[in-house]
């Protein structure tokens, strides 16, 4: 169901946090991370989108970060130069650490958790323009959770992201937000949706109704608060370095944290969003053009540029691949992951996607702007997934998977 701005109207008042100042002053210390690759191709710094993030973080509202650091995937652009403009010219503090070759962004959340002064850090996409108030929402989310809860071990608070938009678009049930599936080897994320039930009784966690009650949910995304000791307890984020895309990370780490025993909330709240600007990539999300002129605080250009040229498709930033490429890491990736649970697991995602992708033709996300209409082609990127898939999980494990490769060649390849 969309939701409309009228309705949203009542869940964004800012006002209210001052009255909120006694909480806020004793809010802890957090740190952020950002892994990059590619995001800064001008030598114009104010025109690259690592900057903008940054830009919207430095002019956030009563809550600022004092321990930055950057994870450069070995970039070849003007990264290192745009650390060094927004160092200059806002005072403040970054680690820069560029790998020396490229190791995934998986791989490169942990480098960065190694760096990090403060047990609470912030994991963001460096193509993420962020709300003046994502900060301080998000830290009063946690610290009033934890008071309400606590004997919770809360590893992670998920964030909304809204794909090139301010707010969200549309309500879904609360039940299907971050939702996991394991036995039907499916899941869903909606963290870009508002819960359809809190239009009609809004749940608060605190008495002058100004942060919304999280979700407990089953998995998260790129954008979050975590709990740093307790990703090292539950064997942080894995090594993805095998696959051009770690599109797998979150929801093998949320796995390994449920196996610990702790907990995962999404903030649906709008006033802690963020827009993705979806950098490099012509997607199917729809750009609200009424915002073309909207300047955020702090930026030197409106919305509508920014939008504009984050859409110009690129393979050179980011994890941006070609569509074979994508939905080959999408198949293959997620393979791997539930065929390190069990060989069963791992079958039955292989005979859903084959029935899902090959016969069906549908698409994982709206990143693909391209559907692939010959089904010759769908099940080659499908058995070359698959084939990607085991020879990842036999590094990773150790183990000697050829025997399932063959069975689901045997079994799928003459549908």
């Amino acid at each position: 169901m969309r939701i409309t701005k009228k309705q949203l109207r009542g869940f964004i008042d800012y006002q209210k946090f001052f009255r909120l100042g006694d909480e806020i002053e004793r809010l802890p210390s957090a740190s952020w991370i950002f892994v990059t690759h590619n995001r800064c191709p001008y030598s114009n710094s104010e025109k690259n989108p690592l900057v903008w993030a940054f830009q919207t973080l430095i002019n956030n509202q009563l809550y600022l970060i004092n321990d930055f650091i950057v994870i450069d995937d070995n970039s070849n652009d003007h990264t290192k130069a745009s650390i060094k403009w927004l160092t200059g010219n806002y005072n403040i503090k970054i680690k820069y650490i560029r790998n020396k070759r490229r190791i995934s962004c998986s791989a490169s959340r942990n480098v960065g958790l190694k760096y990090t002064k403060n047990n609470l850090v912030f994991m963001g996409d460096d193509d993420c323009l962020y709300s003046e108030y994502f900060l301080v929402g998000s830290m009063l989310t946690y610290q009033m959770l934890k008071r309400r809860k606590p004997d919770e071990k809360i590893a992670v608070i998920n964030l909304p992201v809204y794909e090139k938009r301010l707010s969200p678009e549309f309500t879904v049930k609360s039940e299907m937000m971050g939702k996991v599936m394991l036995d039907k080897t499916f899941f869903y994320h909606e963290f870009d949706k508002f819960p359809l039930e809190y239009l009609r009784t809004p749940h608060y966690l605190d008495k002058n109704k100004t942060i919304l009650q999280p979700l407990e949910v089953a998995t998260f995304k790129g954008c979050n608060l975590c709990d740093k000791a307790l990703l090292s307890k539950a064997g942080n984020y894995p090594d993805l370095e095998m696959w051009p895309s770690s599109y797998s990370e979150h929801i093998e780490l949320s796995y390994k944290l449920q196996k610990k025993g702790f907990s995962i909330y999404h903030q649906p709240d709008p006033k802690f969003g963020c827009l993705h600007l979806k950098y490099g990539n012509l997607t199917r999300d729809k750009f609200d053009k009424k915002l073309f002129n909207k300047r955020l605080k702090g930026l030197k250009y409106s919305l509508g540029q920014m939008v504009l040229w984050a859409q110009r498709k690129r393979f050179d930033t980011g994890a941006r691949l070609s569509d074979n490429s994508f939905y080959m890491t999408e198949v293959g990736s997620f393979f791997s992951f539930y065929l390190k649970i069990s060989d069963r697991l791992g079958l039955k995602f292989a005979r859903n996607q084959y029935k899902i992708f090959v016969e069906e033709c549908q698409k994982f996300s709206t990143t693909p702007t391209n559907v692939i209409k010959n089904k010759k082609d769908r099940r080659d990127i499908f058995f070359a997934g698959i084939k990607r898939g085991i020879e990842a999980t036999e590094i990773q494990t150790g183990k000697d998977y050829k025997r399932i490769f063959k069975q689901i060649v045997q079994e799928l390849s003459n549908k």
